[in-house]
C-alpha cells in the first residue's frame, strides 16, 4: 500500500473482532426490490474468503498451482485471469487495460440503466511486493471491489455507470491507477466519484473502525449515512494519507477517496509487505462489514440520494 508519499505505493518495510453489527434492511434483501443480493448464494464472507485464499496461495488458483505472491509478470498474469473469471460469474464482461509492457489492469463496467453519462469508479490494486502473499495488502481490497460488484449487479435501477477496476502495479508507484485515470480523462468520461480500497482485513482491537483517506467534499457524510443504513458501528476516521490509488485520480481533478483499515491510527496489519501477510491473518467479518459499507455508499450515489 503506502507510506504517505505520492507515487511510492505502500511502505516496503513492516508497519510497526468482530466488526460492526450488521442489521438486516431492505437494501440487502434481494434484487426484487432493487436492493443488493449479497446473501443469495454463498455468503459474502464465504465469497470473499475464496478470493483471498486463491490470491494468496491458501488455495489453488488453477488446478495444480498456487500463488506465492503477485509480484512477477507471470504471477500477475495468473491473478488477472482469475480475477477476470470472478467478474464472469457475475455476468460482467472482464476487460483489460494494458498501459505498458507487463502492466495491465482488469476492469468491468456495470452500465447505467437510465442512460446517464456519469460514472463511479470502485477500485483496488491486485499486485504485491516480492515474496509477500499480500493478503491484507491487497487481496482484501480486491475482495471488497468484487463483493461490491456482486451486490450492485443486482440493482434494477442504476442512475450512473460503475467501473470496477483492479489495478496493476500500485506497488511500483501507482502505475496502473495513474494509467486508468488518464484513460478516463482521454475518453472524456464524466466521473462523479472514485472510491479505492487498500487493506481492509485487520482489526486487532475489534472496534470495527475504518479510515477515509483525503475524502472529497461530501464523502464523510456519505459514509456516515451508509453506516446508519447498514448498522456499521465502527468509527469512521479521516486521514491525510495520499500513498495509494485514490491519489492518481485526484491529481487529474476527479473527486476521490481511499478506504483502509486503521493505517494511520495504529491498528493496521503488522505483516505488511512481509511473507507473513497470509490469508489466516485476515478478519473476514471485518472485511465483509467494510464491503457492505462501501456498497451502501455507492448505492446512494447510484440512486442520487
Amino acid at each position: 500500500m503506502k507510506k504517505g508519499l505520492e507515487g511510492l505505493g505502500r511502505w516496503w518495510g513492516g508497519s510497526v473482532v468482530l466488526a460492526g453489527l450488521l442489521l438486516v434492511c431492505p437494501m440487502f434483501v434481494g434484487a426484487g426490490a432493487g436492493g443488493s443480493s449479497q446473501e443469495l448464494g454463498p455468503s459474502l464472507v464465504e465469497f470473499q474468503r475464496e478470493i483471498v485464499l486463491k490470491l494468496t496461495g491458501g488455495k489453488e488458483i488453477v488446478p495444480g498451482s498456487t500463488l506465492a505472491d503477485r509480484f512477477t509478470p507471470e504471477r500477475r498474469a495468473v491473478a488477472r485471469d482469475y480475477l477476470s473469471s470472478v467478474f464472469q460469474t457475475m455476468d460482467l464482461e472482464p476487460l483489460r487495460h494494458p498501459y505498458r509492457e507487463n502492466g495491465e489492469s482488469v476492469y468491468a463496467l456495470l452500465p447505467s440503466t437510465t442512460g446517464s453519462d456519469e460514472f463511479i469508479v470502485v477500485g483496488a490494486h491486485f499486485d504485491t511486493v516480492d515474496r509477500s502473499p499480500g493478503a491484507s495488502d491487497n487481496a482484501t481490497g480486491c475482495a471488497t471491489v468484487l463483493g461490491v460488484a456482486r451486490g450492485l449487479s443486482s440493482l434494477q435501477v442504476r442512475g450512473r455507470g460503475v467501473f470496477f477496476v483492479l489495478f496493476d502495479e500500485e506497488e511500483r508507484g501507482l502505475q496502473g491507477s495513474r494509467a486508468f485515470a488518464q484513460k478516463l480523462v482521454d475518453e472524456g468520461k464524466n466521473v462523479v466519484a472514485v472510491h479505492t480500497i487498500d487493506q481492509m482485513g485487520w482489526d486487532g482491537d475489534g472496534d470495527g473502525a475504518i479510515e477515509l483517506e483525503v475524502p472529497y467534499e461530501g464523502a464523510l457524510e456519505l459514509y456516515r449515512e451508509a453506516a446508519a443504513v447498514t448498522g456499521f458501528s465502527g468509527h469512521i476516521h479521516v486521514t491525510s494519507e495520499t500513498g495509494s490509488d485514490h491519489t492518481a485520480f485526484r491529481r487529474l481533478g476527479m473527486p476521490a477517496v481511499g478506504l483502509t483499515e486503521e493505517y494511520r491510527n495504529g491498528d493496521t496489519t503488522p505483516h505488511i509487505h512481509r511473507p507473513t501477510d497470509t490469508w489466516d491473518t485476515v478478519d473476514f467479518e471485518y472485511l465483509a462489514a467494510g464491503t457492505r459499507l462501501v456498497e451502501a455508499a455507492v448505492t446512494k450515489i447510484l440512486r442520487g440520494n
